[in-house]
C-alpha cells in the first residue's frame, strides 16, 4: 500500500478537509488517484512551489 493511499481515504471519509502534497510526491499522488478511481472525488488547488493542496469534490456524483 502506498503511503499516501490512507491519508488519502481521509480526506474521502471527511476525516480531514484538506491534503497538502507537496512537489516531489504529486506524481505519486495523482497517479494513485487515476489508478484508484478517486481523481474526480477531489479537487487539486496548484500553490506556490509545486505544493498541491487537494480538498473533497462536493460536486462529485459519489457525494
Amino acid at each position: 500500500m502506498n503511503e499516501w493511499e490512507p491519508k488519502i481515504q481521509e480526506l474521502l471519509d471527511g476525516t480531514v478537509d484538506e491534503l497538502i502534497v507537496p512537489k516531489d510526491d504529486f506524481l505519486t499522488v495523482r497517479s494513485l488517484l487515476v489508478d484508484k478511481g478517486w481523481l474526480f472525488e477531489v479537487v487539486g488547488e496548484a500553490k506556490h512551489g509545486g505544493v498541491t493542496i487537494y480538498r473533497k469534490n462536493e460536486q462529485s456524483a459519489s457525494s
